[in-house]
């Protein structure tokens, strides 16, 4: 059964779950769904710009396009604002909203305590970290391909790199273990 994944604007937001959970959107058609909105997109856009005021408007842009590559067809629009939850922080309405009406199984976010509601949710709300640690167990083979296709990547661009202490850096320690893991047996 494919599962509906709806990654919050701090997902793509961050440069290494942005790689991360985007390679591995593009190599696992028929596990998982990854959808979006316009504001999801538009509030990692604005949180990048925030982060690099200096950087090109090309910088800016691939991002989006990027992410279109794997998700274009995915989006969740024309949605009505649901009431079904009372959150702490109302700016978050819109995210809730499209994961009940984009029928969602699960909202990754670094911001769960935003989701912590009394009601219960149609969705599963998890951060990065349990996401990838569970993405690990359910389809291993993804991951390790996931794996290969960033080492390559930092390989070709001739930097430095630690893929594990970027992924604890990133507040995924869990699943920095397991990459630390996969990576000595490759």
């Amino acid at each position: 059964m494919v599962r509906n994944v709806l990654p919050d604007a701090n997902i793509w937001a961050s440069a290494t779950l942005h790689s991360w959970f985007g390679l591995i959107a593009a190599v696992s058609p028929g596990v998982w769904k990854f959808h979006w909105t316009e504001d999801i997109l538009a509030e990692a856009v604005h949180a990048r710009r925030r982060r690099f005021p200096h950087a090109s408007s090309t910088q800016m842009e691939q991002l989006r396009e990027r992410l279109m590559t794997v998700m274009g067809d995915n989006q969740i629009r024309d949605f009505p604002f649901d009431g079904s939850a009372t959150l702490p922080d109302p700016l978050d309405a819109h995210v809730h909203s499209a994961a009940v009406h984009g029928d969602i199984d699960v909202l990754v976010t670094q911001n769960v305590a935003d989701f912590q509601v009394a009601e219960r949710l149609p969705y599963d709300v998890v951060t990065a970290d349990r996401w990838l640690v569970e993405a690990a167990d359910t389809a291993p083979r993804v991951v390790d391909r996931t794996i290969s296709q960033q080492l390559e990547f930092r390989r070709r661009i001739g930097e430095p790199f630690d893929l594990a202490a970027q992924l604890r850096t990133a507040d995924c320690p869990g699943f920095a273990e397991i990459v630390h893991t996969r990576l000595d047996l490759m």
